[in-house]
């Protein structure tokens, strides 16, 4: 989690100490780590150990999907659904990465994968138009050759190869989970995706080709509802409590400790 603090191209924190020293100095957290971790107060260590803590939090379940799949409730979902878990695990081979437990799933193997997205992005393979997030959810097609004259030329984009070295590793990324996916766009590592339709779109051309596509990654020729199908399977993983998370995060400002 110390890789987005320190990132000159995210938070862009000069070091560690300086991310300690800022929260040291913030009255909202006077006490609060002290509190939360009485033998060792706030050090690099607690600082991750909080966020994990808190994001742990956000893991929603209880989704149609599960009520279904694993509460053998038969009404929680539409046959659209049911056909298009039946692609996920079978024909289209989703489950490959985005795996599928007997008793659970976070459908991911946390592994990585190179599925070609990185590769377009490294040999200017992309298309004409980028698009640009303007808020959340919402974004605009915009020429690329404008958006060069606004801003600073993107970073790397080697995936895992940047920490190993290992040119096996180029372009490969970790398989995200599944879980309230719908809510989550722009999709892919770099958010190049803006629907779960570009996203289904994408996999049944097989990515893109390059000399160490993971082989998983396959042309799949799926039909129309099975695109439809596929995609109604992803918007049921949507869990029971995200209202609920939603109004907790806004409910309790920084230094509430109730």
């Amino acid at each position: 989690m110390w890789g987005p603090l320190l990132a000159r191209n995210e938070m862009g924190n000069p070091s560690i100490g300086a991310v300690v020293e800022k929260i040291r100095a913030a009255p909202d957290y006077a006490g609060l780590f002290e509190s939360a971790f009485p033998d060792r107060g706030l050090a690099m260590e607690t600082i991750g150990m909080a966020i994990a803590s808190y994001e742990r939090t956000l893991t929603s379940g209880d989704s149609p999907f599960d009520r279904w799949h694993y509460g053998k409730d038969e009404s929680a979902v539409g046959e659209a659904v049911k056909r298009g878990f039946r692609l996920f695990t079978g024909e289209a081979g989703c489950a490959a990465c985005h795996s599928v437990g007997a008793d659970a799933a976070l459908f991911t193997d946390g592994a990585f994968h190179n599925t070609g997205i990185g590769y377009a992005a490294s040999i200017g393979q992309e298309a004409g138009r980028a698009r640009i997030l303007v808020a959340p959810g919402q974004s605009l097609s915009v020429e690329r050759a404008l958006v060069a004259q606004v801003a600073e030329p993107p970073p790397s984009d080697l995936g895992r190869y940047e920490i190993t070295q290992d040119p096996a590793d180029r372009w490969r990324y970790r398989t995200p989970g599944l879980r309230n996916v719908a809510l989550t766009a722009p999709y892919m590592h770099d958010g190049s995706l803006a629907t779960l339709d570009e996203v289904v779109s994408f996999y049944d051309a097989g990515g893109v080709p390059n000399p160490v596509l993971d082989p998983l990654i396959r042309p799949l020729g799926l039909g129309a509802e099975a695109h439809r199908d596929l995609v109604a399977l992803l918007e049921a993983l949507t869990g029971s409590d995200v209202d609920l998370l939603v109004s907790d995060g806004l409910a309790a400002p920084i230094g509430d400790v109730r």
